[in-house]
């Protein structure tokens, strides 16, 4: 292990072939601003150039995976004038792509809640596994924003652009095992198994043919996400023109106040 990587809001460990990368802020749901994204990211880099690691494992501590961004961070932010926000859905793109393009498998072992860019990191994973009950949304649109890390371009292509369309502007709340029926994800258990599920495929993925299963990797990248990096450059100039918005300042104060928000359209 590489203790320098570790931070008080991103652990990082090594373990018989197996790196887990655990997002450490329970008490907010585990959210993922900038800073942390920049985090994982070094964990990622240091697993794709170290050979003690075979297998990738992302994981929320504290009994859910993440809440996604942090709204009061937002929030404050709004307050003082900064807006940060092509910068930070840069920085988000980085870690997507950083995810979906490492060599090594990538495992997202998802409990409670998960949503917004938490949504996007299983998505980037090649093997996702959730409890049934998991509590997912697709939340961007709910704090008047568009969806960022590529999302919608890889739920069009998983659920096609029916679906994708109902739970993007829905910003509706399913289940781990809704999200394993659609596709979204490639399991979902009863929580009491989902460890033991997820250790075998810690398991096979850490034992297996690496050089296999990095061209795999390779192979399916480039038939599939071949137009995945324009969108998120497009997500930038999008999620900025939100970011503006009256709509958007509302929907972060009334999910702070715990309100439904009255939307202006502007």
């Amino acid at each position: 292990m590489n203790v320098n990587l570790m931070t008080d809001k991103v652990l990082f460990d090594i373990k018989d072939g197996a790196a887990y990368i655990t997002l450490n802020q329970p008490e907010k749901l585990n959210p993922v601003p900038a800073e942390v994204m920049q985090d994982m990211i070094q964990c990622l880099n240091e697993c794709e150039g170290s050979d003690a690691v075979r297998v990738v494992v992302l994981r929320g501590a504290g009994g859910n995976f993440t809440a996604g961004g942090d709204v009061r961070g937002m929030k404050e932010r709004m307050d003082k004038g900064i807006n940060n926000t092509k910068a930070a859905i840069r920085i988000g793109g980085e870690l997507i792509t950083r995810l979906r393009m490492i060599s090594k498998p990538t495992i997202a072992w998802i409990e409670g809640a998960v949503a917004g860019v938490g949504m996007s990191m299983a998505m980037a994973c090649d093997f996702s596994i959730a409890e049934e009950t998991a509590k997912m949304v697709f939340a961007f649109v709910n704090i008047g924003f568009v969806p960022d890390g590529g999302i919608t371009y890889t739920l069009s292509k998983t659920v096609g652009p029916v679906r994708a369309t109902e739970l993007l502007m829905s910003g509706k709340r399913f289940s781990g095992a809704e999200a394993k029926e659609w596709g979204i994800i490639t399991d979902a258990v009863p929580k009491e198994h989902l460890e033991e599920t997820v250790q075998k495929y810690i398991y096979k993925y850490s034992h297996g043919p690496s050089t296999a299963y990095a061209q795999i990797k390779t192979l399916i990248n480039s038939v599939n996400y071949d137009q995945w990096n324009a969108c998120m450059q497009r997500e930038v100039q999008a999620q900025y023109a939100c970011s503006l918005s009256l709509d958007h300042r509302e929907a972060v104060e009334a999910f702070l106040e715990k309100r439904k928000p009255i939307f202006q359209g502007k």
